[in-house]
């Protein structure tokens, strides 16, 4: 992947709608193009970005836009992945509501249990 690909002001605008998750079509509808030239373009850019997928054209425009090296854009994901992780543990698991509604299905479960061995 060539971070230092230049790409012209089209391209650039192109590269970075489907980098950040619009559809070829969505693209299309934004930029005012038809959608087999955006699709023309894209090839443009990844033929000039040295990539083959979409994922990859995320990675290239997230790297570019933040001046983030390549060498650092694998950590910062996972850095990145790690907080939303905690967010989420948190949420779920420390949630007030999340731990009654698992306290009400363990009384239920017990209430059967007893009720079938009487």
């Amino acid at each position: 992947m060539n971070l230092s690909a230049r790409l012209g002001k089209r391209q650039q605008e192109v590269a970075e709608f489907v980098g950040f998750g619009y559809s070829i079509k969505e693209t299309a509808s934004f930029l005012n193009m038809p959608i087999n030239t955006v699709k023309s373009t894209l090839k443009v850019v990844y033929a000039k970005i040295g990539i083959q997928k979409a994922t990859e054209l995320s990675k290239f425009v997230f790297c570019r836009r933040f001046n983030i090296p390549l060498s650092l854009c694998e950590p910062a994901r996972q850095v990145v992945a790690g907080c939303f992780l905690v967010i989420f543990v948190n949420y779920i698991f420390i949630h007030e509501d999340f731990c009654l509604r698992r306290a009400r299905r363990i009384v239920r479960v017990e209430r059967c249990i007893r009720r079938q061995s009487v």
